[in-house]
């Protein structure tokens, strides 16, 4: 079969990456060394993003470790209400970079201590209260897509491509694709998905469910900035949402119940359920405190 001029352009950084040489291997040294992913906070959004644009923002190892870091800084900032996760220069990621792959190979093939340590990257999104958001412009191949996955919601701008990629490189997704897509688009849609290697693009992952949100084609970060404010400024019943949601899919029934009981018991003992009832009754918008 032709490969596309698209599938062309990524061959050296579609999960996993080709490896570094000459003066990539040089940016990377340089960019490795300091910041791979940056993080900044603006109106109580942390926007967390992947600065490796010379390789599509394909994942060093260096990247893995900063994104766990990352999330371990958010999660003890209480000033943080919304988390956007994206890529530097309108790609999200490319996938992982092949380099990564040889540091953790053995003649017994990948260790799976060292898969662990870079699954606990992307756990570590999912593990967060705050609503967390992928804002997916572009290529989000392989690692990038199972880095999406992990987060609370998805949104594509119009020229997002999808794609669970490790059938072309002979590995299974094992950064939680096969945990986690299944319970967006069913069991059977995800197994297509995985063994068909195949690019979906916005509007198809919207209507599998792959994505909740769509994106403008201008300034596409802006408007998931936009999103991640307002729910940075609600209540801090928001904050519950995500681990109730996430931790009651193994849950019984009865287990289920109890947790958004007990979720709710907190949440009415906190400032911001008296401040939502006052500021019904005086006909104003309500001053959250996150509480």
């Amino acid at each position: 079969m032709q490969q596309s001029s698209d599938d062309a352009e990524v061959q050296d950084a579609d999960g996993p990456a080709a490896t570094d040489t000459g003066a990539d291997a040089a940016a990377d040294t340089a960019a490795d060394a300091e910041q791979v992913v940056s993080l900044e906070v603006v109106d109580r959004v942390a926007h967390v993003r992947i600065e490796r644009p010379h390789k599509r923002n394909a994942m060093s190892l260096a990247v893995f470790d900063q994104l766990t870091a990352h999330a371990a800084t958010i999660a003890q900032d209480p000033e943080v209400g919304a988390v956007v996760v994206s890529g530097r220069d309108g790609v999200f990621s490319a996938g992982i970079d092949l380099e990564v792959l040889g540091t953790g190979f053995s003649g017994e093939g990948l260790q799976a201590a060292f898969v662990a340590r870079l699954q606990a990257a992307f756990t570590a999104y999912e593990d967060l209260d705050v609503p967390t958001i992928a804002a997916i412009e572009r290529y989000c191949f392989g690692a990038g897509i199972q880095l999406a996955l992990a987060c609370h919601l998805r949104a594509v701008a119009p020229d997002a491509q999808l794609s669970v990629m490790e059938r072309r490189w002979a590995l299974v997704p094992d950064l939680g694709g096969t945990v986690r897509l299944p319970r967006l688009v069913g069991p059977g849609r995800a197994t297509e998905l995985i063994l068909s290697a195949r690019t979906v693009d916005a509007e198809e992952a919207v209507r599998l469910g792959l994505a909740e949100l769509t994106l403008p084609p201008d300034a596409p970060i802006d408007a998931a900035h936009a999103l991640a404010a307002e729910l940075a400024a609600g209540p801090g019943a928001l904050r519950e949402v995500p681990r109730l949601v996430r931790e009651n899919l193994t849950r019984s029934r009865a287990d289920g119940l109890a947790a958004e009981a007990a979720a709710q018991q907190r949440v009415t003992a906190g400032p911001d359920v008296r401040e939502a009832m006052a500021a019904g009754l005086e006909g104003r918008a309500p001053r959250f405190v996150g509480r």
